[in-house]
């Protein structure tokens, strides 16, 4: 089984049990909180990926951690992918738990790229402008990306919709190159 299958089969295994529990909220936010420790805290993501020290030891480092803060359930998951040197798919594996509880909830994720950070009442309305849009709750996945220049790129229920900068100056450019070379008479 490959690794992705591997993080998908166990995204899928966390969130039945999470149901099973009525913990599915926890859970998500344990995910995320979790993996956010692991990739910010350098002295932290070197011991989880140390190979030499034992498995015995990154268990008792999560316990130490995370023990009294998160859902056993979420706990349990990420000590197994530490134990099996699986300790960077942790993002990961919140990322797929986090889209399969929105999808239960039936929320839709929009996928947004900005020049510069959403602030709130922009991110307020693009919510509402979206939700009505679709009729159902959407949730943003921001990402800021400042080769776009300015406005904004949407990727929502299979679509794209392309606002920025840098498309309108791509199509500005091509009218130009297949425009025909106008002269006189």
């Amino acid at each position: 089984m490959r690794t992705s299958e591997t993080i998908e089969t166990l995204a899928r295994v966390l969130f039945e049990l999470a149901t099973l529990a009525d913990v599915v909220d926890a859970v998500d936010g344990d995910l995320a909180s979790v993996a956010k420790a692991v990739r910010g805290h350098v002295d932290l993501h070197q011991a989880l990926n140390d190979t030499s020290l034992p498995a015995e030891k990154k268990r008792d480092i999560m316990r130490g951690i995370f023990g009294e803060s998160v859902t056993p359930e979420a706990l349990s998951i990420v000590t197994l992918m530490v134990e099996r040197g699986q300790t960077d798919a942790i993002g990961d594996l919140a990322r797929l738990f986090s889209e399969t509880a929105e999808a239960q909830r039936g929320i839709v994720v929009a996928e947004v790229t900005t020049a510069i950070e959403l602030d709130e009442p922009m991110r307020a309305k693009l919510i509402k402008q979206l939700t009505d849009a679709t009729g159902r709750p959407v949730t943003l996945r921001e990402r800021v990306d400042g080769s776009i220049l300015g406005g904004i790129r949407i990727s929502i229920a299979g679509r794209v919709l392309d606002g920025t900068v840098t498309s309108q100056l791509d199509g500005v450019r091509q009218a130009l190159v297949t425009a025909r070379q106008g002269g006189e008479a």
